[in-house]
């Protein structure tokens, strides 16, 4: 697999990750990209045994959920009483965007 990775690319990758790369940050990002995926190719090259379990973290873990179950909760009157701001129905927030 070629590692080159040009500024192009890096500026590619940085406008998905929203970014704005000035040109020296774009080449210096190009040459770290370029190491990774040099890095993950050594990676690949690496013979594993096949009865080698797959390895996810220093503990085992488990995931703690439990299941859903339905309590009583204020009514809606209530709640929007302590709403700074609210349409009689719903909070009423500042827009985020634009």
């Amino acid at each position: 697999m070629s590692n080159a990775i040009d500024r192009k690319t890096a500026l590619h990758v940085g406008k998905l990750a929203r970014l704005e790369l000035t040109d020296a940050q774009a080449d210096a990002s190009a040459k770290h990209l370029a190491s990774i995926l040099s890095y993950v190719d050594q990676l690949a090259e690496v013979e594993v045994p096949e009865d080698i379990e797959p390895f996810f973290g220093a503990t085992e873990s488990v995931n703690a959920v439990r299941d859903d179950e339905v309590r009583p909760s204020m009514d809606r009157e209530t709640i929007l009483r302590n709403a700074p701001d609210s349409d009689g129905e719903f909070y009423r927030v500042p827009p985020v965007f634009g």
